[in-house]
């Protein structure tokens, strides 16, 4: 008992004491205040993707039709005078058609006219809207609809919206890129820019919303793989005022060369909302902003003429860059003046040389023949990457070209072609991107004329001193350069088009027609022809192709009065006879295989047949010289490892051009 009574004594004495705290501290017994908890807001949305959807990407013609998938997001973004925020999602619910419910929680309430509503696909970012229709479909959808009316339950803090149609659905845009010539590029990036910064709308990634395509203010750049074809892009928002501008990024084949970069531009698309597209862009290889060097008023080392413009048929480039070449008939222009010799025949034998159509030339200049020069093409090139661009300047007066090798690490051979408004080719060139500089020339003094001789064969790739190595090949008094051999065999060697694919058929084709002309040699120049009749590339025979004043057949050493179907550089023509007739009874070399005269090496790169056109290497090779033999015969210097002489062949055999100064 005494216990207990211990017991309550101690609990009375314990509440007095608490009565006495709380008489001096009146907060203490107050109720602790709870934080405010957030309102929560729901939204309802009926919503219906517009007529022209792109969910789903069924095709029907070229509309592509809309549906819902359940969980899809649409995320709600409200203005507050500066700036869009996100301000929640909404989930929809699973629906065959167009039209589905809209569900989802809001930090804050929704404005009409304040509160939009962005769709996208499954990923909340929009950058990986690229690659097939099949990823498109699944992932990425992009519309954009402004709450107008909003009902609200205040109690439940519920807004219903009813009556929404998403408009600015993307349009899926097939791209099929091709240059100029209808190659397909093998694009491994694309920038796509919009002029009226309308394509991606104003979001960025810095929101946590969408990205729009990668970048902002109508801007998207897109890697691919290399290859990649076709190309599916979604375009959002692009109006029929737009100017859409490509870029497109394509490896070089050559191993350690830049990429090439194409362009296209075009004012006025209208790629309409939710619609499908197939669209081949045809786009433009860039070429920099460099200073332009015309090659006809450089030597045949780079350096800049004294005496002004000298063209020719061939011209010899050291340095990767961007030339041009006036649209001159062959050496019509010599140190600045009209030179009418190129040109003018004699009586007896070829009076006047014609171009392409059969007319008689009186002019340097292409076009005062009324002729309108369209188009330039590479006709073929023995090296990749060695000439990237061709085209004719806006004044029609030049064809450009860009070289994209230096001759210190690949040197090469290729022939460009001006074109008229038919496709018709009006005149070719050769381009030999080579180390040769013709700087250093060899003197052959006959007694009655003397000879500076180059140290290589026109075209020549390799060493000077050397059997390795390649040239090209010429059928007598033409001015075309045919494709070389591999030079070690009968095979020709591989040439490749601008788009550096090997091409076959078209850079040497054989043709034994009897009614070839001049013009038809001119306008076909890598078509090897061979006259039955004449024995010859045509069916006319003269002595002064490659001599405007021979008249006979004479050995006698002399000049030659280079015309305008020499195959050489300014400065340079194919030597008269007289040259090799010397120089045969001054050599004493062992054969090696070739021989040498004065330190002079002439290698022996073979031929090629004229019935044929078949490469033929081995023992024996043949020289043209200018000086004719008879009406059906050329004379060439020859050699194998039995002796060597001046001898003759047909016209229409393929030999080597040692050049010598004019």
């Amino acid at each position: 008992m005494r216990s207990n009574i211990k017991t309550l004594a101690a609990l009375l004495m314990a509440g007095a004491a608490m009565t006495a705290c709380s008489s001096n501290d009146e907060n203490f017994l107050e109720e602790v205040s709870q934080p405010d908890q957030p309102k929560v807001y729901t939204m309802t949305v009926e919503a219906t993707k517009g007529d022209n959807g792109t969910r789903g990407l069924v095709l029907d013609g070229t509309t592509l039709n809309a549906k819902w998938d359940q969980g899809e997001k649409v995320i709600v973004m409200k203005w507050d005078d500066t700036e869009w925020s996100e301000i929640g999602q909404l989930t929809a619910e699973a629906s065959n058609n167009a039209s589905t419910t809209l569900k989802g929680t809001l930090t804050e309430a929704p404005e009409a006219d304040k509160t939009k509503l962005f769709l996208h696909g499954t990923s909340v970012s929009y950058d990986n809207q690229e690659g097939t229709l099949e990823y498109i479909a699944e992932n990425c959808d992009f519309a954009t609809a402004m709450i107008k009316n909003i009902v609200t339950d205040e109690t439940t803090n519920n807004f219903t919206v009813s009556g929404i149609d998403f408009i600015s659905q993307q349009a899926i845009v097939q791209f099929h890129l091709q240059d100029k010539g209808g190659n397909p590029l093998n694009v491994t990036k694309l920038k796509i820019e919009d002029g009226e910064g309308n394509m991606c709308n104003e979001l960025n990634a810095s929101t946590g919303t969408l990205t729009g395509l990668g970048q902002v203010n109508g801007s998207v750049e897109i890697d691919y793989s290399a290859g990649t074809e076709p190309m599916f892009v979604a375009l959002a928002n692009v109006g029929s005022s737009s100017k859409l501008k490509f870029t497109a990024t394509v490896p070089n084949e050559v191993e350690g060369q830049d990429a090439y970069t194409y362009t296209y531009e075009k004012t006025g698309v209208a790629l309409e909302e939710g619609k499908y597209y197939d669209i081949t862009v045809k786009m433009e290889k860039y070429v920099p902003d460099v200073p332009v060097i015309d090659l006809s008023m450089v030597d045949c080392a780079g350096n800049e003429r004294a005496n002004g413009m000298s063209t020719a048929n061939c011209y010899m480039v050291h340095t990767a860059g961007n030339y041009k070449l006036p649209l001159v008939y062959g050496n019509a222009i010599k140190n600045g003046e009209t030179n009418a010799n190129a040109y003018t025949g004699v009586s007896g034998q070829l009076e006047y040389f014609v171009n392409h159509a059969g007319q008689a030339i009186t002019d340097p200049w292409i076009k005062n023949k009324g002729i309108t020069v369209k188009s330039a093409e590479l006709l073929w090139q023995d090296a990749q990457g060695l000439v990237t661009a061709v085209g004719i300047s806006e004044d029609g007066d030049y064809l450009t070209l860009t070289v994209g090798k230096n001759a210190t690490t690949q040197e090469g051979n290729a022939l460009i072609a001006a074109k008229d408004a038919n496709g018709t080719i009006v005149w070719s060139w050769h381009i030999w991107v080579t180390q040769q500089t013709f700087a250093t020339l060899t003197e052959v003094n006959t007694g009655s004329h003397t000879y500076q001789l180059t140290p290589v064969n026109l075209g020549w790739v390799g060493d000077a001193t050397s059997t390795t190595g390649y040239n090209t090949f010429y059928q007598w008094g033409r001015k075309d350069a045919f494709i070389p051999g591999t030079g070690t065999n009968t095979e020709n060697h591989t040439v490749y088009n601008i788009s550096n694919a090997t091409v076959t058929g078209i850079s040497f084709t054989q043709d034994n027609s009897n009614s070839v002309t001049i013009g038809g040699n001119i306008q076909h120049p890598t078509v090897h022809y061979q006259n039955y009749s004449t024995k010859g590339p045509c069916d006319t025979q003269y002595y002064n192709m490659w001599d405007a004043q021979q008249t006979s057949t004479d050995i006698a050493a002399a000049a030659t009065k280079k015309t305008v179907y020499d195959p050489c550089p300014p400065g340079f023509c194919v030597p008269t006879s007289g040259l090799y007739n010397y120089i045969i009874d001054e050599m004493n070399d062992a054969w090696n295989p070739g021989i040498t005269y004065s330190g002079v090496f002439f290698p022996a790169p073979g031929y090629r047949d004229g019935g044929s056109g078949v490469l033929t290497s081995g023992s024996w090779s043949y020289y043209w010289s200018a000086t004719p033999n008879n009406l059906m015969k050329g004379r060439y210097f020859t050699f194998s490892p039995y002796g060597w002489g001046l001898s003759s062949g047909t016209r229409a055999t393929g030999c080597p051009v040692r050049a010598v100064a004019e």
